[in-house]
């Protein structure tokens, strides 16, 4: 079904719509050749199409890639994790208070230097200890705003 038709009929517009194995143009249904690039969901018969069509799947193409880049950060973390073994008690302990006993920071390459790690690696960690950090306050938060906290 094509986003013309599905508009008509009111139906969403999204991965609900899409067979991945059928490469039809999301625009108007004839054969596609081009794939959105960001995404790889989203199949067109030409770039006017492509073009046409960016502002109505921008939002869903924008959701899909970071829920990708989500997954291929967390996937990163667990690697690092099971490579240099940090999910032992004792370096669980030991990262904890690294991240928590100082008046500063916690720079990468500190990080690194510690845990021996890349920087690299230690930039995909420290940025994994933060998201969970944020969704523990957001938590917090949101159970003292219900009067659980």
């Amino acid at each position: 079904m094509t986003r013309h038709q599905r508009k008509n009929k009111k139906q969403p517009v999204g991965p609900s719509c899409l067979s991945p194995s059928e490469k039809k143009c999301f625009f108007c249904g004839k054969d596609a050749k081009l794939r959105c690039s960001r995404c790889k969901l989203v199949w067109y018969c030409c770039r006017e199409h492509q073009k046409a069509d960016w502002k109505a799947h921008k939002v869903f193409c924008d959701d899909q890639f970071q829920a990708d880049q989500h997954t291929l950060h967390k996937r990163k973390f667990d690697s690092i994790i099971k490579t240099y073994k940090l999910d032992s008690e004792q370096k669980s302990e030991e990262i904890a208070e690294f991240l928590t006993c100082g008046t500063e920071k916690v720079t990468p390459l500190q990080f690194s230097e510690k845990f021996g790690t890349t920087v690299e690696e230690a930039v995909v960690f420290l940025e994994w200890i933060k998201v969970g950090v944020k969704f523990k306050e957001q938590s917090i938060d949101k159970a003292k705003e219900a009067g659980l906290g």
